[in-house]
């Protein structure tokens, strides 16, 4: 038994923790930087709790985005239920991973991320995973448990916002710069 265990944490730990930082950045264009670590720390937590379902051989990204997704559902439908409270954040000491330099090379522009936020919530899974994560269309399907013609149409009509989105903040920068500049 104890063997076992410690096998399964092996497996684990090759297996799925390579992906750690991927599933981060991930994370990070859904969500600030606190509730990206929570997305994250849930993620592995059940995909640790689920490993025996895992199948060995198959793209474990995937997998690891596939239940990102539901965590990412799951908080989302529970904060509908919650009521916000105001409460004093206390400031803490924010622990240092050294992934989080690999993470941070790989930051999206703040426009390219103002732009995605205002993606529907479907068409900026959709796109990110394509585009950030290279995702095929059939993993894309299986994490958001749709058909793969809607994962192209997702991905299609998501660029197309997208593209659209960078143009108008693109087109009111000079705008800006010059009422600036007068």
């Amino acid at each position: 038994m104890w063997l076992s265990r410690r096998r399964r944490a092996r497996q684990f730990e090759e297996t799925a923790l390579p992906h750690l930082a991927d599933v981060y950045r991930f994370a990070r264009q859904l969500a600030d930087e606190e509730q990206a670590q929570d997305l994250v720390q849930d993620t592995y937590l059940r995909a640790w709790k689920y490993f025996d379902s895992f199948q060995a051989g198959t793209n474990c990204r995937a997998w690891l985005f596939r239940i990102l997704h539901n965590v990412w559902t799951d908080r989302f439908r529970q904060s509908r239920l919650e009521l916000s409270l105001n409460e004093q954040s206390e400031t803490a000491i924010e622990p240092y991973y050294d992934w989080e330099d690999e993470f941070m090379r790989e930051e999206l522009s703040a426009e390219l991320e103002q732009a995605l936020a205002q993606l529907p919530e479907a068409y900026r899974w959709a796109v990110l995973l394509a585009d950030v994560e290279e995702l095929s269309y059939q993993e894309i399907a299986q994490v958001m448990d749709c058909p793969i013609g809607t994962v192209m149409s997702r991905i299609n009509r998501g660029r197309r916002t997208l593209a659209r989105l960078l143009r108008a903040t693109e087109q009111s920068e000079p705008q800006a710069e010059h009422k600036r500049s007068s």
